[in-house]
C-alpha cells in the first residue's frame, strides 16, 4: 500500500491550538515557525495546556516574521517585538536562552489565561541540542518538548476512533506530520527511518503522552474518559503510554520542503 503525508502542522506557540498547513519548510530545529515561541511563568518555567487548557484556545499564526495571535472574546493581536531582553527559561530539564517579546502580548495573554505569563521567543542564533543517547550528536530543537518532529499514523486514530466509538482528531496529539495509507494502526512503532521528497528522518525514540490528549481542542475541555481509553490501547510495560514517534533528520534533500500528497517510503526496526 502506497503511503503519503496525509496532514501537516505547525505549533508557533508552545501548546496553543496546531495550524494545519498544505506545506512547510524543513529546517534542522523542526517544520518553519515550529514552537518558535513559548510562554513562561514568573520563576522562568514552560506553561503548557497541562496547567492551563485554555491554551487550546488560543489561535497563534505567523504574519512577516511576527506572531499573530487570536482568542475567543479577544481582539486579534500581532506580537510586535521590542527591545528583547535575554532570559533563560526552563524546558523541563533543560535551560533555554530566550528573548522576551512584548509587553502588550504579556497583557493579551495573562488577560485570557487569568493567569501570570510571559511570552518569549526562541533566538535564532541559539543551538538546544537534542538528547543524543536517542539521537546522537549533531541535532537540535527550538522550544518543543525534546525533538523536533513528531510523526504520527491516521490508521492509528482510526484505531482511537474505533475504541472512543466518535471520531479522534490527529490534533489531540499535537504531530508535525500524519501519514495514511497504512493498514496497520501505529505502524510508526515499527518504523526506524521515513523518506519524503528526498529528505530521510530517523525515527529516535516512541512518544510519551501526557494529559494533554484528553484535552479536546475545540473546546478545551478534558474528558478523564478519553485517557481511560488510550492507557487502555497504548500503555506499555513501563507503565508509561505512547503514541507517535519523535524524528531527526538524517539527510535535507529534494527542494527542503515537505507538502500534503508527497509520497512516504519507510523502514521496518531490525
Amino acid at each position: 500500500m502506497d503511503c503519503f503525508v496525509s496532514a501537516l502542522a505547525i505549533y508557533p506557540l508552545k501548546s496553543a491550538a496546531g495550524i494545519p498547513v498544505p506545506s512547510a519548510r524543513i529546517t534542522p530545529r523542526g517544520l518553519e515557525w515550529d514552537r518558535h515561541w513559548m510562554l513562561v511563568d514568573a520563576d522562568g518555567n514552560f506553561v503548557t495546556q497541562r496547567v492551563q487548557p485554555r491554551m487550546a484556545l488560543i489561535r497563534a499564526s505567523v504574519e512577516d516574521g511576527m506572531l499573530a495571535l487570536e482568542a475567543p472574546g479577544m481582539p486579534d493581536l500581532l506580537a510586535r517585538p521590542y527591545t528583547p531582553v535575554t532570559l533563560h527559561v526552563k524546558v523541563w530539564n533543560d535551560q533555554v536562552p530566550a528573548e522576551t517579546v512584548s509587553a502588550e502580548a504579556d497583557a493579551w495573554l495573562c488577560a485570557f489565561l487569568s493567569a501570570k505569563v510571559r511570552l518569549v521567543h526562541f533566538p535564532e542564533a541559539v543551538q538546544r541540542e537534542v538528547d543524543p543517547f536517542w539521537a546522537g550528536n549533531g541535532h537540535f530543537t527550538s522550544f518543543s518538548d525534546g525533538f523536533p518532529f513528531l510523526v504520527t499514523t491516521q490508521s492509528g486514530f482510526d484505531r482511537l476512533s474505533m475504541q472512543w466509538e466518535r471520531p479522534v482528531h490527529w490534533l489531540r496529539f499535537r504531530p508535525n506530520i500524519v501519514i495514511g495509507g497504512t493498514a496497520l494502526p501505529f505502524a510508526e512503532d515499527k518504523w526506524s527511518e521515513l523518506q519524503i521528497s528526498g529528505t530521510k528522518f530517523a525515527m529516535v525514540k516512541p512518544c510519551s503522552r501526557c494529559v494533554i490528549p484528553s484535552i479536546d481542542p475545540v473546546t478545551a475541555l478534558k474528558d478523564s474518559g478519553f485517557q481511560q481509553m488510550l492507557a487502555h490501547e497504548r500503555r506499555q510495560a513501563d507503565g508509561k503510554i505512547y503514541l507517535g514517534q519523535n524524528a531527526v533528520v538524517i539527510t535535507l534533500g529534494g527542494e527542503g520542503r515537505i507538502s500534503t500528497g508527497d509520497r512516504v517510503q519507510w523502514i521496518t526496526a531490525v
